[in-house]
């Protein structure tokens, strides 16, 4: 992390400290969470799934086998990540793109005649499950390509036992605050990046 940049909490008095001292907001982002009580209704992910495949879509779970499609459609996106300093997406590597599959953690994407469109990442922790990012190659952007894969990754977490989740992102990102409430989340946490003045 960048030691000009400090990121806050919205709600916390420090952010009033910091802009008093002339600190910039250089970016905000967000933080959400879904809290699940059995019973479970994933009628709502089924109907996203189902939707997407009568479209021609297939959404399912990507092996390691496919790490190399994973990159090249991560490469391709990349530029199109909304970037503040708490949301900034890394180009990845070979070798970073394999380390998505560690134990624990999920890959799941959409395929359109065999072609991998889109994708997103899940890992586990003492918290839950954390939907760490999605994208979706631009031409199949704003079809529920995305809402479909995450809607995998929590039906899949929950028929394991899991029961909360997390995701996050940049608030100039609509579409993505669209679709994880959407999904049932709820957006509980505003953050600031502040740059230190000069």
């Amino acid at each position: 992390m960048n030691s000009d940049i400090e990121i806050v909490n919205a709600l916390d008095p420090k952010c009033q400290e910091l802009e008093a001292l002339g600190y910039a907001i250089v970016g905000e982002s967000w933080g959400a969470h879904l809290r699940l009580s059995d019973p479970i209704d994933l009628g709502r992910s089924s109907e996203k799934i189902s939707k997407l495949h009568t479209l021609g879509y297939q959404v399912e779970s990507v092996p390691l086998s496919l790490a190399v499609q994973v990159l090249e459609l991560e490469i391709i996106n990349n530029p199109d990540y909304p970037y503040t300093p708490a949301t900034a997406q890394v180009l990845p590597t070979f070798e970073s793109t394999k380390r998505l599959w560690k134990s624990g953690n999920w890959v799941f994407g959409a395929f359109k005649e065999g072609l991998l469109v889109g994708v997103g990442a899940t890992s586990k922790s003492a918290r839950g499950v954390n939907l760490d990012f999605g994208s979706v190659r631009r031409e199949h952007r704003g079809l529920g390509v995305g809402s479909a894969i995450a809607s995998l990754a929590i039906s899949t977490h929950v028929n394991l036992g899991e029961r909360l989740f997390s995701t996050g992102g940049a608030a100039i990102n609509e579409a993505s605050q669209a679709t994880v409430k959407s999904l049932g989340f709820v957006i509980d946490e505003q953050w600031r990046s502040y740059k230190r003045p000069g």
